[in-house]
């Protein structure tokens, strides 16, 4: 009997074709810039729900290397250029060599794709402050280690981001896991600073080992960033929750396409594990 309901169930999977809406293609923009550092700017277009299977060269069709990205910034419009990069996870990004992100500044993004047009604009507050930085041995775990942050936070601003980078393991920073916060509630305490996860490593570990030589980033940004990167502190906590899956969807400021294009008021601090 069971084995006639397994079959059966087979023949009923195997006559019914899936039906997913088909959704027009859409730019997809990851961008940000810092003060004292060049924009960097992520373009790629959406790809269809299907349950039919992709190959890689499927997907890197929808990864821009010619697109026509500038940002305006007091008046004048500089043109990013495209660079191959080994740093992340995608293998191309627009930069300028002539724009630095201001403290104060306001930039307006425009992006042109296969005739897409996409564009935000973004600010770079007033940075907060790392005041120190400790370390603790891992409650569970013998070889780890928890560090936590104490800030003082810049007047008026009230969202934050930690961003991490273990030197010689990262090539660059990453979001800090569960790393946002609102500094009204957390003025008086010391934060912790987990460590971000690389896309392409499936076993992430988010603490620090004994003579990690780490690089925290605390970056101010506005209720618009604050809104995306909580809603993806909460996809990166629930949804590897096997009996309730959980996803949502991330806040965006473009308009025409999905994605950010965020202005970072940017302090760092470094320390060593030990």
């Amino acid at each position: 009997m069971r084995k006639s309901i397994y079959i059966l169930m087979a023949l009923l999977l195997a006559a019914c074709e899936p039906q997913l809406p088909n959704s027009p293609e859409t730019l997809v923009i990851e961008g940000w810039i810092e003060n004292g550092a060049a924009p960097v700017v992520f373009v790629t277009s959406s790809v269809s729900t299907s349950f039919q299977e992709q190959s890689i060269n499927d997907l890197i069709d929808h990864v821009s290397t010619t697109a026509d990205v500038s940002i305006t910034y007091n008046g004048v419009k500089y043109q990013l250029v495209g660079t191959i990069t080994d740093d992340y996870f995608l293998p191309f990004y627009y930069t300028s060599n002539t724009l630095k992100g201001k403290i104060g500044g306001t930039y307006h993004l425009q992006v042109n794709w296969k005739g897409m047009h996409a564009e935000a604009t973004t600010s770079i507050l007033t940075p907060g402050s790392i005041d120190s930085i400790i370390v603790e041995d891992h409650p569970y775990i013998d070889t780890s280690y928890v560090v936590k942050a104490h800030i003082t936070p810049s007047a008026d601003i009230q969202y934050y981001r930690f961003f991490s980078m273990a030197v010689g393991k990262d090539s660059t920073f990453l979001p800090s896991y569960n790393g946002t916060f609102d500094s009204k509630l957390h003025t008086d305490d010391f934060f912790a600073v987990n460590r971000g996860r690389n896309n392409p490593i499936l076993d992430a570990d988010f603490y620090y080992s004994y003579g990690d030589s780490v690089r925290f980033k605390l970056a101010t940004m506005d209720a618009t960033a604050y809104d995306f990167w909580t809603r993806y502190d909460e996809n990166m906590m629930f949804s590897h929750a096997a009996l309730i899956p959980y996803a949502s969807n991330l806040q965006t400021n473009i308009q025409g396409g999905l994605g950010y294009w965020f202005g970072y008021g940017i302090t760092t601090y470094t320390t060593k594990i030990k």
